[in-house]
């Protein structure tokens, strides 16, 4: 395991490590070991949230309703941060590519617990733009939001191999890191004119291989940020104001 990789990284256990990335060229598309690949039926349980700020209190931070994670649908992945179990299909082609317009659907609604997606815009497998993905609701299925436009300004990934501490049998890690910038477009009170809200995190999974292969086991990690045009920016600009903390079980379908 590399002492500066993002194994390493994780494994701390800190999460004034998961400083938000500086952005520079954009990412290529993630690609997914071989044991992940294949249709995936994933339960989420919500762990719990931190506040590792020194710098802002958490009373500062509570009460800033655009800090991602605090409304619903303000983190596409995790739209209702604080549910206790969700349930989504996750879909890795025989290439090692995720199918994000399906999965992203699946996911949403397995959140919000109905159907609420009309359509996902995304090219990133097929030759296009692996960085940019469009999100349309239905009409009127949640007023947090009618469209999301999500950008990846960065990306890390890294196999690894452990011993089981079960069986003392070698398996496979693999821990990946999306770090995202989500605009989100909702009804506001001014007739005509969309209400509009950016917010910035960053995903950090990781999923363990295990002896049963139609089976997985990780943990997802989601980092809120301030955006640079926040009042307290200075005062955090890289590290997370907040961290939400998810379990998740796959089974192959």
């Amino acid at each position: 395991m590399e002492s500066n990789g993002l194994a390493s990284k994780m494994s701390k256990r800190d999460a004034a490590l998961l400083k938000n990335s500086a952005f520079n060229i954009p990412p290529s598309v993630q690609k997914y070991p071989e044991f992940m690949r294949g249709e995936w039926q994933v339960q989420g349980s919500f762990r719990g949230f931190l506040f590792p700020s020194k710098s802002i209190t958490k009373d500062q931070i509570i009460t800033k309703t655009d800090v991602p994670g605090f409304q619903k649908c303000s983190i596409a992945q995790t739209c209702d941060v604080g549910k206790e179990l969700v349930s989504y299909k996750m879909v890795i082609n025989q290439n090692g590519v995720e199918d994000r317009v399906q999965n992203y659907k699946s996911v949403i609604e397995g959140n919000l617990g109905y159907s609420a997606i009309n359509k996902v815009v995304y090219d990133g497998d097929t030759g296009g733009n692996p960085n940019r993905i469009s999100i349309a609701f239905e009409p009127n299925k949640t007023r947090n939001a009618e469209r999301i436009e999500l950008f990846c300004n960065a990306r890390e990934s890294e196999l690894i191999t452990k011993v089981s501490e079960e069986d003392g049998v070698e398996r496979r890690i693999f821990v990946c890191s999306e770090y995202m910038r989500q605009v989100t477009f909702s009804l506001s009170n001014e007739f005509g004119v969309a209400r509009q809200i950016v917010g910035n995190y960053a995903h950090f999974w990781t999923w363990r291989e295990q002896a049963d292969s139609n089976t997985l086991l990780g943990n997802l990690l989601t980092a809120a940020y301030l955006d640079p045009n926040d009042p307290l920016f200075f005062n955090e600009p890289a590290k997370p104001i907040a961290v939400f903390s998810q379990d998740v079980k796959a089974r192959r379908i």
